[in-house]
This record gives structure tokens, C-alpha cells and sequence, in this order.
């Protein structure tokens, strides 16, 4: 398997056409980046009214605002949503989202490396994933465990698509997509057990107590499936295991009122998973705490200051297997390198906001700092199981930002939404411990951005209102692509400490229509990015002993994107509600001298036509039935389009009935019809296939 979060050599199978070179810019690693800049969970009072109204948004602005009165392209799934579909982790919800890019395998059933997340045809990782507004995005790599949130704790989820570094800062060039837990409102009781095919078992919950002033809650949940074995059939062989994996989160939360304007928030998240992938000696093992606190003053109505601090430590450890001499590629293997990863970031911001009356009618102001520290020790064995070497990759980044927003209207019809951040960055204390590598005391980095946002809404007649952005955006290399090397006998990719950040220029415009049971959105985007990460080849007369082949980081590239996004929604009824999406993108590498092959052809990962559409009816008796269908076109599975995945339709349905007060039971089907297809074909591993027909049944209990 190859080594987390770096360009892997590729592996030419006996069903390949032959290919031109050994290295290939992987998407994780493309669009790697260090944690978001801005680290601000936003006011409790807005977290509280997002909760308690569908038809409330914080995400987009930072505050709370109605859904029909944003200059952005957002969609909304609340929890609901959530119950009516068989997914088992968030991402699977999230894959009937316009816009929205992810592996067509669901987080738990790839390299957790692999769990990459983008919108508006960016490929890789270029969006920042929020939990309650605090980045989830892993600290070293810039991946997303979407199992570490349980399904039955979500109280809904925003998606806001287009560059919001102005307001998020780093990794949001994309988009924004905030995961909402369940407030602490109320004292109840929320949870559901299932289980179904393949060994596969579930139990998540959310308990609630709310008392005179504060409240306290508690989130926990298991995910585990035996898998199923995902290589086709000709790539098999004794080392051959179904991808398994068991993952479990609990976290604590509350929330106190400590004077009459004066409130604090507080939680403690624990997660881990143990995966085996593909083959016996390939596993992956996750632990990560997450802490968070927050006050909020609110001096005057309209106004508030919150101050929050977070800090997350994570492990993770993944062994990646290789093929002994002379032995055929899926008969034997050994482990041929072990890497142990760890980091620390902490987080600190304070965010000032104040409504007014007038031409300005909202302005917000706010800082914060953001340090990690990361460290990935790998130990290389032969097959022989002899320790050869240690190599190291470690470092420090440093984040200090400050934003500014302002909201103006000349006319109640107009809005004007003005947005400005600076953002300044540094990257020190860099290891870089490989054959041939930098060594110890690496030269920092020191880089500074400023990204502005202009958007403007204008409301019609009827309903109907127009809307467009102009907007700058940045996303900076990662730990992993500025110290760390990946190495497999022969070959070896460097990190490059001089790394500078890429930057994302783009517009949108776009058209809305919100009245009775009727909400559309439609939008048309461009984008172009500068300082596209990719890499060079290293003269091999200057590689190091016993390795043949070298590559080195780079900014080099030159992308754009472009397309267009769709979304109705229609609630004719209090007993059905209907969604369809379409997503087209025109994704491709526009400038790469190191390889010109890949100019002009749709980015990996990146379908050109996704459509999605999905019933949610309450019939008779309470009984619920939720079809919901997808499909995505062939994507290219590497930037040269030598690897290529299906094109495939799935169905989807998820059924469920009252039995007593409270309490009701469940059937989820996921690919109903079991298509099979190829889902992942990188050149990397064998062609993987999607998942196949796969059932749960289980109980949901909720009590007030």
C-alpha cells in the first residue's frame, strides 16, 4: 500500500497500457494543506438559532441569517435528511450535494490517507470540513475521518460552495462544509442500533440534560463491518482480506450560563479506528483527542464577542506492505515500511460582531493564531524483517490572520457583503531526515496572503433574486508535502521546504428562487489557480545510493475550473419532501512542464456530470420510505487519464416504522440493484470495486 499522503509510484498492471513515467502527483498530496487559519467557532446564539430553524445558515456569513437571504450557493441537510438515507458515515450523505468532490469509496473502506474532500472541481483536498465551526481536517496530512462524527449526533450539515478563505482562511478555496451536533437545548435522548451484511454492526446516541443555566451532553458511537474484498477478481491471492475496520468516538459536551450576557461552551472528543485494507499486513490505526471551549459576551442585542481556544493531539499509525523477490505481487508480502505519525495544534481566536441599522447593517472583526507541530517517523525493513533505517519528517507551522466583513444595502433589495482577510504564515524547525535528504535544521518559510470577497445580492419579484461573487482564496503545503519524503525500494519523492501556497482566483454568478414549498439555486462558476503543487524529476546521477528514480516538490502547475451547479428542493406537504441536484465541471491542469500529458484532461476524481435526486414520504401509520438515486459519469483515475473508474447509477432506499412512542424500527439498503463497478482504479493498487449490496436493520429510539 502505498506511503499516506505523498505521489506514489505507480504499478503497472498486467490489464494497463503502458505509461510514461514512475511518479504521478497524487490528489492528497496536490491539494494538501496545513489546518484552516482561521479558527473561529461562531457565537453560540447563532449555533443555537441554526439548530432550532431549517431555514437558518451561520456557515456563509458567520452568523446567523436566513437561508434565502445569502449571497452564496448553499445547500442544507438537516437531520432528518440524515435518517431517511442508509448511510453510515456523513460523507455518504454528502455525495447527493452539488458540487461536492470525494472518493466514490466511503471513508471507512480506503487509506485513511485517501478520505479526501474538495467542491467545484479542485480535485484533492481544497475544503475545509468544520465540526460545530472547528476544523476537522486532519492537522499533518489535511484528510477528513468523516466516521469520527456518528451519524445519530448530527443535527444537520451546511454546505456553502465557492472560496471562503476570506472568512475561513486556509483550505476553504472550495467550499465550506460545517457539521452541526446536536445543541444541548433540551433534555432528551437520541440513539439507534443496526446491524447487516458483512458482519456489520452500529450503535450511535446523543443524551442531553438541560438544567437551570447549563446543560450537559453526550455523543457516542461504534461503526464496524467485516468489509468485503474490493480488488477484482484477477488481482486476488492469499494475501487477499476484505477492507475491515471498527471506529469509535464519545464525546462530552456543555455549556453553562455564567452571568446574564456572559455564556461558555465546552468539549472533549475522543476517536479511533483500527482499519485492515486490501491485504493482512496492511492496516491503519487512528487515535485523535479533540478539545474545545468557547465564551461569549453578548454587551448589547446585535452584538457579541467570543472568544475560543481549541487543541487536538493525534496518532496515527499505518504499515505498508511489499512484495518479497520472486514472489508474484498477491501471494506474499512483508512489511516494508511502518510509519507513526504525530501532531499537536492548538487554536486561539476572538471574533467581535455587531448589528446595526441603516446603510451598514452588520460588521464583524476578528483574529487568531493557529500553531502545529507534526512529526512522521518511518522504520524501513527488508524481507527479511531486518531494520534498515529510520526516516523522519517533522516541523512547526505558525498562523496568524485577521479578518474583517461588512454588509451594506443601499436598498433593501441590495445587499452588499464585503470581506477582507490577511493572513501570515510560517513554516520552521524543519527535518527532513532521508537518504539524500535536506537533514536537520531545514530553512523556514515565511508567507503572507490577502484574500478579498465581494458578493452581491439582488432580490426580484416573486421570489426571485440574483446574485454574484468575485473572490481570492489560498490554501498552504502541509507538514507532509513541506518535510516529509516517502520511499519504496528504488524510488524517492522529497517534500520541499520552500513550498509557497497556492492561490485561487474566481467569480460566480448566480440565480435563486425561495417561495411556499419551492426552493432552487443555480449557479455558474470559474476559477483558475496559480502555484499549482506538483513536482519535478531529480537528476539520478545526484540521488542518493540505491535508489534509481527522484522526484521533488514543486510549484510549477497552472489549473482552472469551471462549471455549473443546480439544486431544487420542493415540500409540497408536511408528509414529502423532494430533492435533485446536477453538478457539471470542466476540471483540467492548464500549465505542468514536468508532465505536458496532462494538460487539458479532467483532474482525477473530478466526474464532468453527477446527478442526484432523492423522496423523503411519510405515509400511513408513520411509515417512511426514502428511495434516493445517484449518478456519476466515468472519472479518470490519474492526471495522464490512463486509469479510468466506471460510470455508474446507484440506488439507494431506506424504510422505517413507528411501533410504539418513541421508538421505531429500520431497513437500509445501499446499491439496491448491487451494481457492480469499478471505483477506484489509480494505477496504484489493483481496480478497486465499489461498494456492493449492503443491508442494515436496526432500531431508533428518541425520548424528550
Amino acid at each position: 500500500m502505498p506511503l499516506p499522503g505523498q505521489p506514489r509510484p505507480r504499478r503497472a498492471h498486467r490489464s494497463a497500457p503502458p505509461i510514461k513515467g514512475i511518479f504521478m502527483i497524487r490528489s492528497t498530496l496536490m491539494a494538501g494543506a496545513a489546518l484552516p487559519c482561521l479558527l473561529l467557532t461562531m457565537p453560540a446564539s447563532a449555533q443555537d438559532a441554526a439548530s432550532s430553524n431549517s431555514d437558518i445558515v451561520v456557515t456563509a456569513t458567520r452568523s446567523a441569517r436566513a437561508l434565502a437571504d445569502v449571497p452564496a450557493s448553499i445547500s442544507v441537510i438537516t437531520s432528518d435528511q440524515i435518517e431517511g438515507t442508509p448511510a453510515r458515515t456523513i460523507d455518504d450523505v454528502l455525495r447527493r450535494v452539488p458540487s461536492v468532490d470525494l472518493p466514490i469509496a466511503s471513508t471507512n473502506e480506503q487509506h485513511p490517507t485517501d478520505t479526501i474532500v474538495s467542491m467545484r472541481g479542485l480535485s484533492g483536498i481544497r475544503s475545509l470540513v468544520l465540526l460545530d465551526g472547528v476544523p476537522l481536517n486532519d492537522p499533518f496530512f489535511g484528510f477528513v475521518q468523516w466516521s469520527e462524527v456518528p451519524i445519530e449526533t448530527i443535527d444537520r450539515v451546511e454546505v456553502v460552495r465557492g472560496g471562503g478563505s476570506p472568512l475561513w482562511g486556509n483550505y476553504a478555496m472550495g467550499g465550506v462544509i460545517n457539521i452541526l451536533t446536536k445543541p444541548i437545548d433540551k433534555t432528551g435522548l437520541v440513539a439507534e442500533a443496526a446491524g447487516g451484511s458483512r458482519g456489520a454492526y452500529r450503535a450511535d446516541g446523543h443524551a442531553a440534560y438541560a438544567g437551570d443555566g447549563f446543560g450537559l451532553g453526550l455523543d457516542a458511537g461504534v461503526n464496524h463491518s467485516d468489509g468485503y474484498v474490493e480488488q477484482v477478481e484477477s488481482a486476488r491471492g492469499a494475501i487477499s482480506v476484505p477492507t475491515g475496520f471498527t471506529a469509535r468516538t464519545v464525546a462530552l459536551s456543555s455549556n453553562a450560563n455564567l452571568a446574564p450576557n456572559l455564556t461558555a461552551r465546552a468539549r472533549v472528543n475522543y476517536y479511533d479506528n483500527d482499519q485492515n485494507f486490501l491485504t493482512r499486513l496492511n492496516t491503519n490505526n487512528q487515535r485523535t483527542w479533540r478539545y474545545t471551549g468557547a465564551l461569549t459576551w453578548t454587551p448589547n442585542p446585535g452584538g457579541s464577542l467570543e472568544l475560543t481556544g481549541f487543541h487536538d493531539n493525534e496518532r496515527f499509525v499505518t504499515n505498508n506492505p511489499g512484495t518479497p523477490d520472486g514472489a508474484g505481487p498477491n501471494d506474499a508480502e512483508y512489511v516494508q515500511n511502518s510509519h507513526r505519525t504525530r501532531a499537536n495544534d492548538w487554536g486561539a481566536s476572538l471574533i467581535w460582531t455587531q448589528t446595526f441599522t441603516g446603510l451598514l447593517r452588520a460588521l464583524s472583526i476578528g483574529g487568531d493564531y493557529h500553531g502545529i507541530q507534526g512529526r512522521d517517523d518511518a522504520r524501513i525493513f527488508d524481507e527479511t524483517n531486518t531494520y534498515l533505517r529510520t526516516d523522519t519528517g517533522a516541523g512547526d507551522q505558525r498562523f496568524l490572520g485577521a479578518f474583517a466583513q461588512a454588509e451594506v444595502r443601499p436598498i433593501d433589495k441590495l445587499q452588499l457583503l464585503l470581506s477582507l482577510r490577511y493572513q501570515d504564515f510560517y513554516s520552521y524547525n524543519g527535518v527532513d531526515d532521508t537518504p539524500g535528504g535536506a537533514g536537520a535544521n531545514v530553512a523556514g518559510r515565511h508567507s503572507s496572503d490577502v484574500d478579498p470577497r465581494l458578493s452581491i445580492r439582488y432580490d426580484l419579484p416573486a421570489g426571485f433574486a440574483l446574485r454574484g461573487s468575485v473572490y481570492r482564496a489560498f490554501r498552504a503545503p502541509t507538514l507532509d508535502n513541506l518535510y516529509r519524503a516517502a520511499s519504496v525500494p528504488g524510488y524517492i519523492l522529497y517534500g520541499n521546504a520552500a513550498l509557497k501556497p497556492e492561490t485561487l482566483e474566481g467569480a460566480e454568478v448566480g440565480f435563486d428562487y425561495s417561495r411556499g414549498p419551492i426552493r432552487f439555486q443555480a449557479t455558474a462558476y470559474s476559477s483558475r489557480i496559480s502555484d499549482f503543487l506538483t513536482y519535478r524529476y531529480l537528476d539520478p546521477a545526484k540521488l542518493p545510493a540505491g535508489f534509481d528514480i527522484g522526484a521533488r516538490l514543486i510549484n510549477a502547475g497552472r489549473a482552472r475550473s469551471r462549471g455549473v451547479e443546480a439544486e431544487l428542493t420542493w415540500k409540497p406537504s408536511p408528509t414529502i419532501a423532494a430533492t435533485i441536484g446536477y453538478t457539471y465541471a470542466d476540471s483540467v491542469v492548464t500549465r505542468n512542464p514536468e508532465d505536458p500529458a496532462s494538460v487539458g484532461v479532467q483532474q482525477s476524481g473530478i466526474p464532468r456530470h453527477r446527478v442526484s435526486a432523492g423522496v423523503d414520504w411519510t405515509g400511513p401509520l408513520g411509515i417512511k420510505l426514502s428511495p434516493h438515486v445517484r449518478y456519476l459519469s466515468r472519472t479518470n483515475g490519474d492526471p495522464d487519464a490512463i486509469y479510468q473508474t466506471d460510470a455508474h447509477f446507484i440506488a439507494d432506499l431506506a424504510a422505517s416504522v413507528p411501533l410504539r412512542r418513541g421508538l421505531e424500527a429500520f431497513v437500509q439498503t445501499e446499491n439496491l440493484f448491487d451494481r457492480r463497478y469499478i471505483g477506484t482504479n489509480d494505477g496504484f493498487t489493483a481496480a478497486l470495486y465499489g461498494k456492493p449490496l449492503t443491508a442494515m436493520a436496526g432500531f431508533r429510539l428518541k425520548l424528550d
